[in-house]
């Protein structure tokens, strides 16, 4: 618990405004120095645990924020441009601020509800809750995504069936087409293959002086002089080597006129079924094998389309029954926060009558809401400031001092469940005294031992209580005037008590309380 004090004027709304700059409150150019261009505000926070922006080491963030004069500021979170709406978001999380400021949590009624289900015990089943409902709603959004895909996905299932169909009833094989347009060329031309390899038939074997007779009797010829004339030989042997190649290709030519054939119904066979072969390849590929790719593509996209339905009806079933998971855990939770209410009333009432707002009445509505993360259940705060008034709405409230102490006495009753490790109040004494500021200053020091506590206070029953103690003092610097602080210890420390109890004159007497209230304070806060 840290205190800050100081004579009125002397600046500790300044370090309050300027804390809450850096918290992303919007800025007022006014509030710059004059003769300068800018203004610069740095804090460094420290959370146990750490943060998502932290140094994940020690948990400390950085922050700094410039305003200038003219133009856009700039926003540095642990060195980083940010935008104001992180900062915003970050600050939120750290630190709360009370009194006439806009960084109280409860006063936002989305904290209510998360107020009472720490008083209520029922925080672990929220969390759940909110875990399954986050899962609920990613399996309805993939839902309705399949959904709107529904008439595309059935339009494509159509053609990829109609499109293997017709592949697959095809037949096709890689290198048919070839064979085909082969075969298409001989039978095109048959007759005149037939025609003309018969006549060269005759011409070499068949007909009556037939090349095969006319170059046998010549190399007979020659062979009988090779006797006289040896060197006749090479040339008998040649015109026997042709004789045998020419009795070669008649063999050929007799076996390919026995294989060829004219068959006109072949060739519409095969001219057809290449012009399905061209068809399909002006339809799905350039090639042949394209157009199986493109068939072994079609066949695996069926198939996922076919998953994707099965994936639909699966995600069906589970949306069902995280349905009737979340209607039982928000029945719980409403069961949970119902019976806690009552309790939660009358302790609030205990710390309100403690300081000195015995006339103020709390209450807690109870509402059914739309559902969502945290069940079907809307909760507000109200508040009846004095006697005769309705309740309202606790962020209706326009005393910052009242409404200061309301939000004390709430934090005093959550202070363990409570998540931000900074409140600040600042002047959270206004209108109180006596024996009520002694109550304040205890319920603070209770709260500080789970969250950092800054006061800006008046009241010495109120600072005595404090781990820490700053003054607030303006002083002259040349020919400005600048606000500086201090910590105060020993006999300083109980000056400045003896000044907050006795005004301007410091009588030993004064002293002497200011001593026994501290020594008083500290026996209190240990116990």
């Amino acid at each position: 618990m840290t205190v800050l004090t100081g004579e009125t004027g002397a600046g500790k709304s300044i370090i309050v405004d300027a804390l809450q700059v850096v918290l992303g409150d919007r800025v007022d150019p006014g509030m710059i120095r004059s003769g300068e261009a800018l203004t610069r505000v740095e804090a460094s926070f420290l959370v146990p645990g750490g943060t998502e922006e932290g140094d994940p080491d020690n948990g400390e963030i950085i922050v700094s924020r410039e305003i200038p004069r003219t133009g856009r500021g700039k926003i540095l979170i642990d060195g980083s441009l940010s935008p104001l709406s992180r900062l915003k978001d970050l600050g939120d999380g750290l630190v709360d601020l009370h009194g006439q400021h806009e960084h109280q949590s409860l006063l936002r009624t989305q904290a209510h509800l998360s107020a009472l289900d720490s008083f209520a015990g029922t925080g672990d089943l929220r969390g759940r809750h909110e875990v399954l409902f986050r899962e609920k709603a990613e399996i309805s959004a993939r839902i309705r995504s399949l959904e709107e895909g529904a008439r595309e996905r059935h339009a494509r299932r159509d053609y990829l069936q109609f499109v293997v169909s017709e592949l697959e009833s095809a037949a096709l094989d890689q290198g048919e087409e070839e064979d085909l347009k082969d075969e298409e060329r001989v039978l095109a031309s048959a007759e005149r293959l037939l025609l003309t390899t018969g006549e060269v038939l005759d011409t070499l074997y068949q007909a009556d002086s037939s090349l095969a007779d006319g170059v046998g009797r010549a190399a007979s010829s020659l062979r009988s002089l090779v006797e006289i004339d040896s060197r006749l030989a090479e040339a008998a042997d040649l015109l026997g080597s042709s004789l045998a190649q020419m009795e070669e290709a008649a063999h050929l030519l007799r076996d390919y006129g026995g294989k060829v054939q004219a068959d006109p119904d072949r060739l519409i066979q095969v001219s057809e079924r290449l012009a399905l072969m061209a068809g399909l390849k002006k339809k799905y590929g350039p090639t042949i094998a394209e157009v199986l790719a493109f068939l072994d593509s079609a066949r695996s996209e069926l198939e996922g389309l076919g998953t994707a339905e099965e994936d639909e009806g699966s995600l069906r079933r589970r949306e069902a029954e995280l349905g009737e998971a979340l209607e039982k855990l928000a029945e719980s939770l409403r069961e949970g926060r119902r019976s806690a209410i009552a309790d939660f009333e009358r302790a609030v009432q205990v710390e309100l009558k403690d300081l000195a707002m015995e006339k103020v009445r709390f209450s807690i509505s109870l509402e059914e809401a739309p559902h969502g993360p945290g069940g079907w259940d809307s909760v507000e705060f109200l508040i009846s400031p004095n006697p005769g008034e309705p309740l309202m709405p606790l962020r209706k409230i326009a005393s910052g001092g009242e409404l200061s102490r309301v939000m004390l006495a709430l934090k005093r009753i959550l202070a363990g469940g409570d998540a931000i490790p900074t409140l600040v109040f600042d002047e959270i004494d206004s209108g109180i005294g006596g024996r009520v500021a002694g109550v304040l200053g205890r319920k603070l020091k209770e709260i500080s031992q789970h969250h950092q506590v800054l006061c800006v206070t008046h009241l010495a029953p109120v600072a005595a209580f404090a781990d820490h103690h700053i003054l607030v003092e303006k002083s002259q610097a040349g020919n400005r005037t600048v606000v500086e602080i201090r910590y105060l210890g020993g006999e300083e420390r109980i000056r400045e008590l003896a000044r907050m109890m006795g005004g301007m004159e410091i009588t030993p007497s004064v002293i002497e309380s200011a001593k026994e209230l501290l020594e008083e304070t500290v026996g209190l806060g240990k116990a």
